[in-house]
């Protein structure tokens, strides 16, 4: 072979290299491990599939991932550094991945990352979480809701299409034996401003959600959203860490009116939450669980990096949040 062919050889390779290299450190959004809704569903998730009662199970609900809060908050740092995040994502991953019987889903409450769409790590943040979350068994589905920090504090249109890129819609319903969940923004009910006609068409499409769900013959409706619907009772003063007052009892009576039972939050990094009840028409009482889970990643209070298992039974749904440490091998519906 003359030199110019072996120096044309060279020069393929070192594009194809080079090529190989661009493809993984940019890899396409079907790579996610995120289950990833379009058009406000998921695929393999409805209620075709998924509609019918088959017995008692598991999820876990686990909120603000975060990587690099733990350099901010507790090492002054600029958000640089989350190798801590990285090693509790690890774990949660490992302690999942050792539950039996395995839970039939994962739902990450909000705040997956902790740089703002287009602020600098917001990749390599994305980049990690993805490692960690990836090593979950391939048997459970892993899916999301939009927190604050993933979409803006106050989002524009262009911060919620990076988000949408990444994460799929910021709004979906999806299915799981015969349970009926919704998933929503909380930011559009938090500070709208920017975005107000994409609020509105989540007001709308929500408006129908719920008149499908009180209209079902599921066992159960759960909803989640990552701010939480108060902190500790529904009439605590506004504050950053949950929905504003004014709006809190007409949210809570629309839960109420279409059965939802149970609501899950994070974004406040502490154990939080109580129930709301009202008397209905009929005399009956309606009890709706606000969940207010710690985090994963950086704690905000006296608690411990952990996750919360989540027992589904005909009658009822349970949770419990666990630290790592406690995190137990065995699920029992007993």
């Amino acid at each position: 072979m003359s030199v110019s062919a072996l120096n044309l050889v060279l020069q393929i390779c070192v594009a194809a290299i080079f090529c190989c290299e661009v493809i993984m450190s940019n890899p396409p959004a079907s790579t996610s491990c995120f289950i990833k809704a379009r058009n406000h569903l998921v695929e393999n998730y409805s209620e075709e599939t998924e509609g019918s009662w088959k017995g008692s199970y598991a999820f876990v609900f686990a909120a603000d991932p975060q990587p690099g809060l733990i350099n901010q908050v507790e090492q002054e740092g600029n958000g640089s550094n989350w190798d801590r995040e990285i090693e509790l994502m690890n774990e949660a991953v490992n302690a999942i991945n050792e539950l039996d019987p395995l839970p039939k889903f994962v739902f990450l409450g909000g705040d997956i990352l902790n740089a703002f769409p287009g602020q600098q790590y917001r990749d390599e943040q994305y980049a990690s979480v993805q490692a960690s979350f990836s090593r979950t068994n391939k048997n459970i589905p892993i899916f999301v809701a939009s927190g604050n920090h993933d979409v803006g504090n106050v989002p524009t249109n262009e911060t919620r299409d990076i988000y949408n890129q990444e994460f799929g819609d910021e709004y979906y319903t999806f299915w799981v034996g015969g349970v009926f969940y919704i998933v929503i923004d909380s930011q559009y009910l938090f500070d709208d401003s920017l975005t107000p006609e994409r609020s509105a068409a989540q007001e709308t499409w929500f408006t129908s959600v719920l008149q499908k769900a009180k209209n079902s013959s599921c066992k159960h409706v759960v909803l989640f959203m990552h701010i939480p619907l108060f902190l500790d009772n529904v009439d605590e003063e506004d504050n950053y860490f949950s929905i504003k007052k004014a709006d809190r009892v007409l949210l809570l009576n629309k839960f109420a009116d279409a059965g939802i039972k149970t609501v899950f939050h994070g974004h406040y990094h502490r154990q939080a939450g109580g129930e709301w009840s009202r008397t209905n028409e009929d005399g009956t009482e309606h009890t709706i669980q606000v969940v207010v889970s710690s985090a994963i990643g950086c704690q905000l209070g006296n608690q411990q990096s952990g996750i919360n298992i989540v027992k589904v039974t005909e009658n009822n749904i349970s949770h419990t949040y666990y630290p790592m440490s406690e995190i137990p091998q065995t699920i029992s519906f007993d």
